[in-house]
């Protein structure tokens, strides 16, 4: 059903309706609120929110200060189902918070994994919170993939392809769909900058440059696990997955003893 402008709000709906943004924040409403001539103290900015709650045109998140504005297109107050949308308003609410899209949230957003994973992936700097918004359908990983390995898609930061191969290298538990890593590196990893892989790995583990070689070559780029390895040549033993003796399958190359991924690889299952 249609929804009517009620008159004490129209000027703040046109103007949102003009800036276009998805999420709505306490201080961007008392922006907008000064820019239509209105007052915009405290008070008067939580009633207009509350109003606009009210009328239909911003729905609630569980980030605090933040909202979802439902624009009169939708023709009703229907949410996008934008499944990033708590992860838009932690942005927006605080500019300085280092949240970026990793692991499956990332493959996903690149358009390698063909399923949206269980849990939303975001990784954090050891000095950024994982915020309490996002708990439940979130989880977090502490790895810190430097600036090469990083893109925006749709206005959200993500690990590029690039970073994804350093990250899952840095912590293959993390990746949790390992079927779907099965069925989209093979074509992915031929994509990869080598020499980007190479620069994130300079300040790693020798054996996180070692797995990154490994799923590069099981990925079919030969070129790129040759190049890693000449870079940083092996030193030990490095497990993709448990290290369960006796199990799973040793690359002489890389030295990686894997026991998670292969078989994915070899019968080509995934998501």
């Amino acid at each position: 059903m249609a929804r009517a402008i009620a008159r004490s709000v129209a000027d703040v709906v046109e103007q949102l309706e003009l800036d276009g943004d998805v999420v709505v924040t306490y201080d961007q409403l008392a922006a907008v609120a000064q820019r239509v001539g209105r007052e915009a103290s405290q008070a008067d900015t939580r009633l207009l929110a509350y109003e606009l709650q009210r009328e239909g045109w911003l729905g609630p998140l569980r980030t605090r200060h933040a909202w979802e504005f439902l624009p009169g297109s939708r023709a009703g107050a229907y949410s996008s189902g934008d499944r990033f949308i708590e992860f838009r308003a932690q942005r927006a609410v605080n500019s300085d918070w280092g949240g970026v899209l990793a692991m499956e949230s990332a493959a996903s957003l690149l358009g390698l994994a063909q399923r949206i994973p269980e849990q939303e992936v975001v990784a954090l700097p050891d000095d950024q919170p994982f915020p309490k918004a996002l708990n439940g359908a979130w989880r977090y990983v502490r790895i810190d993939i430097p600036a090469d390995g990083r893109t925006t898609v749709n206005g959200l930061p993500s690990w590029n392809l690039e970073g994804l191969i350093v990250g899952i290298a840095t912590r293959p538990s993390a990746y949790k769909d390992i079927a779907g890593l099965g069925q989209w590196l093979p074509s992915a990893a031929a994509r990869a900058d080598v020499g980007t892989v190479i620069r994130l790995l300079a300040q790693t583990p020798r054996t996180i440059a070692q797995r990154a070689a490994y799923l590069s070559g099981v990925g079919g780029n030969q070129p790129a696990c040759a190049a890693i390895v000449n870079a940083y040549p092996p030193s030990e033993t490095a497990w993709l997955g448990p290290r369960v003796a006796g199990r799973g399958v040793f690359d002489q190359q890389t030295q990686v003893n894997d026991t998670v991924l292969h078989s994915y690889l070899e019968v080509g299952t995934g998501s």
